[in-house]
């Protein structure tokens, strides 16, 4: 790849591979690679004609990403409450915030468990919505023997610095429809009209471009390609996913049969038919009288590496908040979002704001099993500390 060096219209064939082996590998047709797992959401929704005050439903524990590429296409992001089990999208919460306007929703496999993607296909199908599974931290996740990804009518993943599969950043966007196939590729390459849903198609001919009459966009669209280098490193990986995957598992495992014997922490259920790939372990600490801070830095006084919060209830960020106030202020500039925007604030979803004080996500990210048990043991001693 590096002897090849980098031109503008001839390729050594390795972003075609990567995504013709990766839509495969997920059971689709294509697969377009992305710059990030942002710009994959953003063009699923472009691709469906997802656009200015349609509504798409996304759930409150996700990465804000989730619910922005919903205004990054005009569009209003309904957030759903999760089930309190699972902290999966709640389907009858879905059910609630359905309107006439919900064009398309976004379920997001979270800390790598799939959500009930059979329920919330048999409501898209109802409904005439777009599904796009966000993936970014479930590659080689499975919901009732289907691999995540291979079930919505877009499938979003993440190649970013953390993810079980990376390049540094990145991303891929997979789907079996041709025509919607089409259109993410061209929302991904500046809207040019002469590309196709061939692998690794992400530039316009010379023969073509050379002409100065040539007419080259279409359509709008962003510039959201993956550099070649990228593609490489991501197509490494993903000869071994299966590895890198078992590793996370292994991880979880250790840390399950630690949390058996101590009743006050409740791990992340895993329903019956379903395999979570383990982005990251997640525990509530069911105790009030424990500190989050003062859980975290015994753990990390005892010599472990750390684990993170959850992010904040989506909603709760201070962008949904800014947004409302800004269209109370000046509702001329934001005339699409008038009498469209929900009141983002607490009670939206009192389940997840309930439970997230609450959460722990335990890094799996370990790839010698020495690693795993010593993280383990050290998790045991953090908790006896505090039982």
């Amino acid at each position: 790849m590096l002897d090849f060096g980098f031109h503008n219209a001839h390729s050594p064939g390795i972003t075609a591979r990567l995504e013709k082996e990766f839509a495969e590998k997920f059971g689709k047709r294509f697969g377009i690679a992305h710059c990030n797992g942002t710009a994959t959401m953003q063009t699923a929704l472009m691709a469906g004609d997802v656009g200015v005050g349609d509504e798409v439903i996304v759930p409150a524990f996700t990465v804000f990403s989730t619910a922005a590429v919903a205004f990054h296409v005009n569009a209003v992001p309904i957030v759903a409450d999760v089930d309190p089990d699972t902290w999966t999208i709640d389907i009858e919460d879905v059910k609630r915030k359905l309107t006439p306007n919900t064009k398309a929703i976004i379920p997001v496999a979270i800390s790598g468990l799939m959500c009930d993607m059979d329920a919330i296909m048999k409501l898209a199908d109802e409904h005439n919505l777009l599904v796009i599974e966000d993936n970014a931290q479930a590659i080689m996740s499975y919901h009732k023997g289907k691999v995540s990804g291979s079930i919505g009518h877009f499938a979003s993943f993440s190649f970013q610095a953390s993810k079980t599969l990376t390049c540094g950043d990145g991303g891929m966007l997979i789907c079996d429809d041709e025509e919607l196939a089409l259109n993410a590729r061209r929302a991904a390459t500046i809207g040019f009209k002469d590309i196709s849903v061939k692998p690794g198609d992400t530039v316009v001919s010379e023969e073509l471009r050379c002409m100065p009459n040539y007419q080259r966009h279409c359509q709008i669209g962003w510039n959201q390609r993956l550099p070649e280098i990228a593609c490489a490193v991501a197509l490494a990986e993903l000869e071994r996913i299966e590895e890198l995957t078992e590793m996370r598992i292994l991880c979880a495992q250790a840390y399950e049969q630690v949390i058996a014997d101590f009743d006050w922490i409740v791990a992340q259920k895993i329903p019956e038919g379903y395999q979570s790939s383990y982005w990251n372990y997640p525990i509530r600490i069911m105790r009030d009288d424990i500190e989050w801070v003062k859980f975290l830095r015994k753990f990390k006084e005892l010599g472990g590496d750390g684990f993170y919060g959850s992010y904040l209830p989506v909603h709760l960020e201070p962008v949904f908040a800014n947004l409302n106030r800004a269209v109370d202020e000046n509702p001329k500039r934001y005339p699409h979002y008038v009498g469209r925007l929900p009141r983002y604030e607490k009670g939206y979803c009192p389940t997840w704001e309930s439970i997230q004080p609450q959460i722990a996500m335990l890094k799996t990210n370990y790839w010698d099993t020495a690693d795993i048990r010593r993280q383990a043991e050290l998790l045991a001693e953090t908790f006896k500390y505090f039982d």
